[in-house]
């Protein structure tokens, strides 16, 4: 795995938190790496199961987001994906908050 694919899957996994992935998420998370990378984790992202998801952010953290900066930015690229539909539910502000402190 390398920084982007990294950065495709915990964006993925924010905008799946609510079991489903809307195209305006897809644009967004489209707006901040390229398609190939985007299409290459997507397929990976379908088959783990949330347990694998977790564990692959959590073992890869250090090598991509090992500064303040890097998870800050991470973060916030989480918050446009989940408000890219213009709706935040509760479990979603869940969620970044949890990404949060895997990724910390």
């Amino acid at each position: 795995m390398n920084r982007e694919e990294f950065k495709v899957l915990v964006m993925l996994y924010a905008a799946n938190i609510d079991g489903n992935i809307n195209p305006d998420e897809v644009d967004a998370i489209l707006e901040k790496v390229d398609s190939n990378t985007f299409k290459n984790v997507k397929k990976m992202f379908a088959k783990m199961s949330d347990i694998e998801i977790l564990n692959s952010i959590n073992e890869n953290k250090r090598s991509f987001a090992s500064t303040d900066t890097e998870r800050e930015i991470l973060i916030n690229d989480c918050r446009t994906i989940i408000n890219a539909d213009g709706q935040q539910t509760v479990m979603e502000g869940f969620i970044v908050k949890m990404l949060e402190k895997v990724l910390n």
